[in-house]
């Protein structure tokens, strides 16, 4: 050494070190210093790149000598993440003696760092040996410098200015992507997030600030932290990486690999938070290297093959990860193929902030993307709604038409049926009660159809009014649409059914074995969102039974309906499915006012509708379930009504029932 070295620059002991390998971990310096030469200590051309040492210790031996012997000089490790070090120095009387570590910062309060990084050592004028035994769970990948106290005090204030400027660019970034966050609802900016977070947390070890940081916590502990970090790092890349370049789009094989990667690394976690990251480091780091090639290669396929140059931003910013991460992982497994002297510290904390930045700007331009496709969807869904307004009107001038021709088609049976009423009077009284019937169900379907197409209307007016105003207007416009279409659905169907038991072909040709649970399923799945926060549904065991689905869901349909227009509009409606003996029922209940005990009987028949009820209605609903339930050799009844609600019981014979019942009737 010379008395001008170490100030402004620190000189590395690189190509001047000698390395023994200690398998078992029990050599003493007592026994090198008893053998002396003896012992054959190995030179190494570089910085020291032992990878993974899971059992023994590693020592090194390098000689030293200074025209002036002062305290100023100190033996700086870069990379301070071997969790054992001790430096052994001469004592002046033949010996050599353990030099206690320094702390990180030279002014820092008496204390032990959780990694050694610093050793204050007297250099002799003449060449003096000195040993170093290291010991790690870790990767054992370091440098050794020596510094005058001046220049590692310099060193230690750039290092200090670098960090926060990391640190802080990390939480600014993470700040905006937690914005994103709630903008968009994206996962990719949480994930993002994370990682910055650990990120920040590597840079912190790899500069040696862990101690200082991390204070609160015992040496022990903040050593643990190290290998849980380095897993969670692995775990939020692949993820992240994986959203960035969307491989569950372009390639389910690929998206399967990543999960993959990010399963083992919990694994490796698991082992971290155990204390045994040692014995899982070496695996760790390999893995990382792969899946880092693995989305290397996935990237430049998007980018050559599919011509997906909206990733060319983001592919950038990952080949800065890559390159530096790359060649660390390499040391960190014992390979040091660039022949690199010293740590990668710095020039991992700048590259940390550089390759962030332009993430950062890739996660903003897909933030800007994805707002740019929300916007374009919400115009598609407004053509879309434009377009069924269009269609629902053409369709409604077609029904029209096809109701004139009928009423005129009709006017002219009525007067044809005039010519013979001198013949067929007694016939005609009940023709022509038959005829008011329906003409009151052809002005009541009229009204009803009507009514749902107004509100239709009036709320497709109000939605292309609100859309550019208050867009929590669309949420309620919608909802109040597919009350209206339900209505109208649910009318069109019993009409359908109706006309069905009136053919006398109720049951279609297509009758099939299933589960009624499964009705229920449906007819919870049909339901608006206000309709499903009412409705209770209780499922039960499996319940097979003979029929037609279709007409079995139309029949529970009307029932659940019926329940939730004559309950309050907070009341509860419940349906509850269970077996009894050898036949399924549904109970569904209401919260209404109850019915009279004059209209129970009435209210079964066709057209019936309960005098003074303002709940609009066709009168169908329960006439058409009941003889649905009939024709599935069933009924419906009225199980319970009273002042706080009633309940109607819907019971169809279950398959076995209805198979022992088809045995006995045969002939023997």
């Amino acid at each position: 050494m010379k008395a001008a070295d170490g100030i402004k620059a620190p000189v590395s002991l690189s190509g001047a070190l000698a390395i023994l390998r200690d398998p078992a971990g029990t050599l003493k310096i007592d026994d090198i210093e008893s053998r002396g030469r003896d012992i054959q200590f190995r030179p190494i051309p570089s910085m020291i790149t032992e990878g993974y040492q899971k059992k023994g210790a590693i020592w090194i031996r390098f000689s030293l000598s200074a025209p002036t012997d002062f305290d100023q000089w100190l033996l700086q490790i870069e990379r301070p993440l071997i969790e054992h070090v001790t430096l052994y120095a001469s004592d002046g009387a033949g010996h050599f003696a353990a030099v206690p570590p320094s702390r990180f910062h030279l002014e820092a309060e008496d204390g032990a760092d959780a990694y050694s990084a610093v050793f204050r050592v007297s250099i002799p004028s003449t060449p003096t040996d000195y040993y170093i035994r290291l010991q790690s769970s870790t990767s054992i990948t370091t440098s050794l410098n020596i510094w005058q106290k001046t220049g590692y005090t310099k060193y230690i204030k750039v290092n200090d200015w670098i960090i926060g400027v990391v640190i802080g660019s990390i939480f600014a970034m993470i700040f905006a992507n937690l914005l994103y966050y709630v903008w968009l609802r994206e996962n990719l900016f949480i994930i993002y997030a994370a990682l910055l977070l650990v990120s920040g947390l590597i840079s912190i070890y790899h500069m040696g600030y862990s101690s200082d940081v991390l204070s609160f916590l015992e040496p022990e502990v903040v050593r643990r932290i190290w290998g849980i970090v380095v897993c969670l790092y692995s775990i939020f890349l692949i993820l992240f990486l994986e959203k960035l370049f969307e491989f569950h789009r372009h390639s389910i094989l690929a998206w399967r690999i990543s999960q993959g990667v990010a399963l083992l690394n919990v694994v490796a976690l698991i082992f971290a938070l155990a204390g045994h990251y040692g014995d899982v480091g070496f695996f760790v780091s390999r893995l990382q290297q792969i899946s880092l090639i693995f989305v290397a290669l996935f990237a430049l396929h998007l980018l050559v093959f599919r011509r997906e140059y909206q990733y060319l931003l983001s592919a950038v910013a990952f080949l800065s990860v890559i390159c530096l991460l790359s060649v660390m992982q390499l040391q960190y497994t014992g390979f040091n193929p660039l022949r690199i002297d010293g740590s990668l510290a710095r020039l991992l904390a700048a590259g940390t902030l550089i390759h962030l930045v332009l993430l950062s700007a890739a996660v903003a331009k897909r933030a800007q993307l994805a707002e740019r496709n929300l916007s374009k969807e919400k115009d598609r869904v407004i053509a879309m709604a434009r377009f069924a307004e269009q269609e629902l009107t053409i369709k409604v001038q077609e029904r029209t038409a096809e109701l004139a021709e009928s009423n005129a088609s009709l006017k002219e049976e009525m007067d044809r049926r005039h010519l013979l009423e001198l013949k067929l009077r007694q016939s005609l009284a009940s023709v022509n009660d038959a005829l008011a019937r329906k003409q009151d169900f052809i002005a009541l379907a009229s009204h009803e159809f009507r009514a749902p197409l107004a509100v239709i209307a009036a709320t497709a007016d109000n939605l292309s009014f609100s859309v550019g105003k208050d867009a929590s207007n669309l949420g309620l416009s919608v909802a109040k649409i597919r009350r209206a279409v339900k209505r109208m659905s649910m009318l069109i169907e019993n009409i359908l059914a109706g006309e069905q038991l009136t053919t006398g072909q109720m049951l279609s040709p297509g009758i099939e074995a299933f589960d009624l649970n499964e009705i229920l399923y449906n007819a919870k799945a049909g339901l608006d969102d206000e309709s499903a926060r009412r409705v209770r549904f209780i499922s039960g065991e499996d319940a097979m039974v003979n029929g037609d689905p279709n007409l079995l869901e139309i029949a529970l349909q009307n029932l659940i309906q019926n329940a939730l227009k004559y309950s309050p509009e907070d009341g509860l409606v419940t349906v509850d499915i269970s077996i009894n003996e050898e036949h399924v029922v549904i109970d569904v209940s209401d919260s209404g006012p109850g019915i009279s005990i004059e209209d129970r009987d009435l209210i079964f028949q066709k057209y019936y509708r309960v005098a003074g009820q303002k709940a609009g209605g066709s009168g169908l609903g329960l006439y058409i379930s009941r003889e649905i339930a009939r024709e599935h050799g069933g009924d419906l009844v009225l199980a319970d009504s009273n002042q706080s609600g009633s309940t109607f019981r819907l019971s169809l014979p279950l398959e076995r029932a209805r198979a022992d019942n088809s045995i006995s009737d045969r002939p023997v």
